[in-house]
């Protein structure tokens, strides 16, 4: 049980820094926009004048209101 214990683990703690990765998305940070993008080159984004942030998907939809953009969705 044990040889296959810290394997698991391993793999485990691998896995979740792709979740990491997975889960950041780009805003806009002005109060007009009300999207969130997965793509950061998503020509969406080119119309941003400010300045253009990483979040997780969490905080985007939870503290900045923001919806899935249906261009890069």
């Amino acid at each position: 049980m044990m040889k296959y214990l810290i394997p698991l683990l391993f793999a485990l703690s691998f896995l979740m820094s792709f979740k990491s990765d997975i889960d950041k998305v780009y805003i806009c940070d002005n109060k007009t926009s009300s999207v969130y993008h997965i793509r950061k080159n998503c020509k969406a984004l080119d119309k941003c004048s400010h300045k253009i942030i990483t979040v997780t998907t969490k905080e985007a939809v939870d503290k900045y209101s923001k919806r899935a953009c249906k261009i890069c969705k």
